[in-house]
């Protein structure tokens, strides 16, 4: 096991600048930031819905230096909106008044690991940071949302996360709808009580299921509405749930076409992916080309989160299973019943859980105002980007439920030495390398098997291989791998290969992005850094 001066000693050796492009390399040596904001979190009373306002925490900013459009107000508990173009130096100033420790992710951006916002980094409530780093990524929609050990959960939950979208001169050669024509829409499902107040965890089940709500709100308002003109939209939509997994869909049943993944568009060979729903986990993004203008003047529509079979119901199933294997007696049998068909069935099941996993829930609604209409012009999506040598070294990891807790390869995050990371937990920088990843199907004892999103920080991956064998039916359709991710949803007993080419060095992390899980330590460091580092004993 590397600790924290093993790590330090090898991110020493492998150099800030490792693999960075020549025109990146000059601008990092430049001193002055393009653009220089800040960003507060600290306690609010937010107005989701009417009646009372919500008292919660919240991002707010301003430019201090710079483009002044960077930064774009939100509405109700969202934080603003960061609009950062690539090849920027930008720095972030980061002021914590929340009352907790708190640090900052750029969910799905490649930034040094000084400025990744490991929970290591986190600084106390009253404290300040700098983060800085040189806009690297593709155009796309990425997101920024707390990370301290244990309470990141309650902290997105009650209102800190925004959206980071990344901007590039070239995509106005693809032929997308102009920003104008753009709707960024960001669900977050919340319990609200009756004094409209956010409801958090009431049972031991919402720490091993995840926090689910019955209410979704889209930036940060209860039952959102928009008025469309009769045309062509770009839809970025981000899924910033605790918990959440949607099926997306349209309510007069028309396909959602998608042109994009969280980490840039698909490439021509690759190119519109049309489904009749999208099977989105937490902290994934899609964006969807969608012609309002092939509707009616006047038309309401809705976006849904269709019913499907509960993902409780197949974990009750697997542990009916075991309870068969188990019914001549004993501890196992026992546990198996309860959670099939017994106590905790029940709180899974919806009882004192409350919402489910498969319930229909309505996102947004959308009228399609009269006006002259505006066809969809010819895309004209990137070539493929170039290959990357690929190297001969692959890791393997099982995820794991047992005992209410997560595990990655048997471990779980190290809270005593937060930079510890596991001889196997290393990449080199550069070269391509396959990482499988197996989902325990739950045949051990006090078992628990769920479905995960998987992070990795720091980089952008492909998927190369899904096994579908274990995905639900009626979510099989919507899984979509198309194009670059940095996460992805696995089922129980499935395996997800990606091929990972980490660009930058450093101290990173990867770990379950159901914010339950990822509190109670499942979550564990990555090291990428050069090849002669694979292999090498504790230095």
């Amino acid at each position: 096991m590397w600790t924290r001066r093993n790590v330090l000693k090898t991110l020493a050796a492998a150099g800030g600048m490792l693999a960075t492009p020549a025109t990146l390399r000059q601008a990092i040596g430049a001193t002055a930031p393009d653009v220089i904001l800040r960003l507060v979190a600290a306690p609010a009373e937010m107005a989701i819905r009417s009646g009372s306002e919500t008292r919660g925490l919240r991002y707010t900013g301003e430019v201090l230096r710079g483009r002044g459009d960077a930064i774009r107000p939100s509405v109700g508990n969202l934080g603003p909106t960061l609009e950062l173009r690539r090849g920027e130096r930008v720095r972030i100033e980061v002021v914590n008044r929340t009352g907790d420790p708190t640090v900052i992710h750029w969910h799905g951006m490649i930034v040094p690991d000084s400025a990744d916002g490991h929970p290591h980094q986190a600084v106390g409530s009253g404290g300040r940071y700098t983060a800085e780093f040189i806009v690297r990524n593709p155009a796309g929609t990425y997101l920024y949302h707390p990370h301290p050990h244990r309470i990141t959960g309650r902290q997105t939950y009650y209102g800190l996360a925004g959206l980071l979208i990344v901007r590039d001169a070239r995509e106005q050669d693809v032929g997308l709808p102009a920003p104008e024509h753009e709707l960024a829409l960001v669900l977050q499902d919340r319990r609200i009580g009756a004094d409209n107040q956010f409801v958090f965890k009431r049972t031991m089940m919402d720490d091993m299921n995840g926090v689910l709500g019955d209410r979704v709100l889209v930036n940060g308002i209860d039952d959102a509405a928009f008025k469309v003109a009769p045309r062509p939209y770009r839809l970025r939509i981000a899924n910033v749930s605790n918990a959440r997994i949607y099926k997306l869909a349209w309510s007069d049943g028309r396909p959602l076409r998608a042109i994009a993944s969280g980490s840039g568009l698909f490439s021509r060979a690759e190119g519109v992916q049309e489904r009749p729903y999208l099977t989105l986990f937490p902290f994934e993004r899609v964006e969807l080309l969608e012609d309002f203008g092939a509707r009616r003047d006047g038309a309401e529509i809705a976006l849904v989160s269709g019913e499907f079979a509960d993902v409780d119901d197949m974990m009750g199933s697997m542990m009916g299973q075991q309870s068969e294997s188990g019914r001549r007696g004993g501890m196992g049998g026992m546990m198996g019943g309860m959670m099939s068909g017994g106590m905790m069935g029940g709180m899974m099941g919806g009882g004192m859980m409350g919402p489910s996993q498969g319930a229909k829930l309505h996102v947004a609604r959308f009228t399609v105002s009269p006006g002259p209409r505006s066809r969809a012009r010819a895309l004209a999506l990137p070539e493929p980007e170039p290959r990357v040598r690929e190297g001969k070294y692959e890791l393997r990891t099982e995820l794991a439920f047992r005992h209410m807790r997560g595990f990655l390869n048997g471990r779980r995050f190290d809270a005593e030495d937060m930079m510890a990371v596991a001889d196997d937990e290393r990449l080199p920088v550069g070269e391509a390398s396959v990482w499988t990843f197996d989902n325990d199907g739950g045949g051990a004892p006090m078992a628990h098997p769920m479905p995960h999103p998987v992070h990795i920080h720091g980089v952008r991956f492909r998927v190369i291989e899904h096994s579908s064998g274990s995905v639900p039916a009626d979510l099989r359709d919507g899984m979509m791998d198309a194009g670059f991710k940095d996460t992805f949803g696995i089922f129980p007993g499935e395996r997800v290969r990606v091929l990972v080419t980490p660009g930058v060095p450093g101290l990173f992390m990867y770990h379950c992005h159901n914010l339950e899980h990822e509190d109670g330590g499942m979550m564990r460091n990555c090291m990428f850094g050069p090849a002669s580092m694979i292999g090498q004993g504790h230095g």
